[in-house]
């Protein structure tokens, strides 16, 4: 015979356990996540590859990027210059794929609080993005708020969102790489070759020096041609002068014929193994250093690859100027001072 106790203790456990359910059947945080996930931009997602234009508007003001006809990206604010295509397909595909898991508040005061605010407001935090096709349509637009994590099968973190004319804010799968200054969508890549592909530097000074740097292979120590022969250089120097080249980056930029008085620095003509010339001018405009840049190809190795990459780069070579910040100048002035003070000893 079963002993009345335990038929009380097994009714009571049931009991209890029947209003655990109900309970947690009952609790929004977990119904909401276990109900099937909406699409967020359900046209985005439908053709992310329509995406010609997007408005990207914070605090510090309202910026567009659209796809010319050439189907480069360009910045309108930048007077057309080429912005990150990687950032762009990044940007895209992470607003396709976002879904909405959560409701959250309607209340304009707490806006602020989860990073949805109006994003045009001075010391906002949030920013509004709208992806257009090439005819106006919108494709997706919301304001994008603060990043948070949850636990759910769908992502790691999420992002809290609202929509434009919409009080109601949503907690959303996934998060959105969107840099904050307009800059910083710019492709700020001036050059991108291998240091090893480096075969010549010639560096002329502001006062007629000149120094002719080279090697016979990929992999040698560059030799410096002085009128006591061929001597190695110093392997930092080496380093400095080709790593400085063969990775630089812009801080900013301008067309060609807007800038006023300066000075010119140096002149670095550096050659490669495959025929490709680059020709750099470095410039000083009070406390601003600017380059310029031209590619050619070498008249005795014309290869089909080194026509390429010249006209490429000469595409933007030819129409802009370029800033870069102080320290990056020193790549440059740093080993004209050194070479300077070696050729005073020899």
């Amino acid at each position: 015979m079963i002993p009345r106790s335990f038929i009380i203790l097994s009714t009571t456990t049931l009991f209890l356990l029947f209003l655990a359910f109900i309970s947690v059947s009952s609790d929004k945080r977990f119904s909401e996540y276990d109900k099937e996930a909406v699409i967020a931009f359900p046209l985005l997602n439908a053709e992310p590859s329509a995406v010609s234009r997007i408005i990207f508007v914070n605090s510090s003001g309202r910026f567009a990027f659209y796809r010319n006809s050439d189907a480069i990206w360009v910045s309108a604010e930048k007077e057309d210059y080429p912005v990150l295509p990687k950032l762009i397909g990044r940007i895209t595909t992470q607003l396709a794929d976002m879904k909405r898991i959560e409701k959250k508040t309607r209340l304009g005061e707490r806006f602020k609080s989860i990073g949805v605010e109006d994003p045009s407001d001075p010391g906002s935090n949030s920013a509004l993005v709208r992806l257009e096709s090439s005819n106006g349509k919108v494709l997706a637009e919301a304001i994008l708020g603060a990043q948070t994590s949850y636990k759910t099968t769908l992502a790691s973190k999420g992002t809290f969102i609202r929509g434009v004319d919409d009080d109601q804010t949503w907690l959303a799968s996934g998060t959105v790489d969107l840099p904050y200054h307009p800059d910083d969508w710019l492709d700020k890549r001036l050059i991108d070759i291998e240091p090893n592909s480096i075969q010549k530097l010639q560096l002329l000074g502001p006062n007629g020096e000149a120094y002719l740097i080279a090697r016979q292979k990929p992999g040698d120590q560059f030799l410096i041609l002085t009128p006591n022969g061929l001597i190695k250089i110093d392997s930092d120097l080496q380093k400095t002068l080709t790593t400085g080249f063969s990775k630089l980056t812009f801080d900013d930029t301008f067309q060609a014929e807007k800038r006023g008085k300066k000075t010119k620095k140096l002149n670095l003509l550096v050659s490669t193994f495959s025929g490709l010339q680059i020709n750099l001018t470095l410039w000083q405009d009070g406390e601003t250093y600017i380059i310029a840049l031209d590619a050619v190809v070498s008249s005795t190795d014309k290869t089909i690859a080194a026509h390429s990459k010249s006209e490429e780069l000469n595409q933007r070579f030819h129409t802009w100027n370029y800033i870069i910040a102080k320290w990056k100048a020193e790549k440059f002035l740093g080993p004209l001072r050194t070479l300077k003070v070696s050729s005073k000893k020899m």
